[in-house]
């Protein structure tokens, strides 16, 4: 598993519309420079799930006896998901998944080549208060590891993670105060009463995006720009 806090010149940020209205980042990369897109104000926000790559994996000869087990091994990963608190499945891959309900088993089950066949799902673990990135992960290898297969059905946890929030747009009333600060600010520090300050904001009409910055730990902001201007040459 790469755990590290590795130094990225470049984030993976994705939207998920198959689990509802929430955005996600590649967990993994910890980008610690700031990025001409990335503009100074933000808030940081602590995660409200993780999500997880799983790969089911049968090896077994015969083509129709890889897709029965797969199709035994996946009822009884659904089946353990909706009995688990905090904790849900969806088809696919993060940023290309799709509800359990939507999809015919036949469409799941992808030949991997050389006499294999796999199922991809997308694990959902949601963050507890006061709980680690390391607790988090051990809850997710607990369940797969915890699910029955039939035959030669193997489960492989993906090394990528992705941070995420459920509803981006419950804090960009935050940041939109954040950011009127600092307009309030530029306007005191380069002007006055006898010097107005005229300063102009474009792309705040911007979705909220993040990156992270630690283990659990989301930057939210809205890429605009700003520009002041001062005095009689306004």
């Amino acid at each position: 598993m790469k755990r590290a806090l590795l130094f990225a010149a470049a984030f993976a940020a994705i939207a998920t519309p198959a689990f509802g209205q929430q955005i996600v980042a590649q967990s993994n990369f910890v980008n610690r420079q700031q990025q001409g897109a990335i503009p100074q104000v933000s808030i940081t926000v602590r995660a409200d799930f993780v999500l997880f790559s799983v790969r089911f994996e049968s090896a077994t000869r015969a083509a129709d006896a890889r897709e029965d087990e797969l199709a035994k091994t996946f009822a009884a990963v659904t089946q353990r998901a909706a009995r688990a608190e905090g904790m849900s499945l969806e088809v696919g891959q993060p940023g290309m998944s799709a509800a359990v309900e939507t999809a015919a088993i036949k469409e799941m089950i992808q030949n991997a080549g050389d006499d294999r066949s796999v199922i991809n799902v997308v694990l959902k673990v949601m963050v507890k208060p006061n709980e680690t990135f390391d607790a988090i992960r051990a809850r997710a290898e607990k369940f797969v590891n915890d699910t029955p297969v039939t035959g030669r059905v193997e489960s492989v946890i993906g090394d990528n993670q992705f941070l995420g929030i459920s509803d981006p747009k419950k804090h960009r009333d935050v940041l939109i105060k954040a950011i009127a600060d600092d307009v309030k600010m530029m306007q005191t520090s380069f002007g006055g009463s006898a010097t107005p300050v005229s300063v102009n904001l474009s792309g705040l009409e911007a979705r909220t995006q993040t990156r992270p910055v630690g283990p659990l730990d989301l930057e939210i902001y809205i890429p605009y720009s700003m520009s002041v201007r001062s005095g009689a040459g306004q």
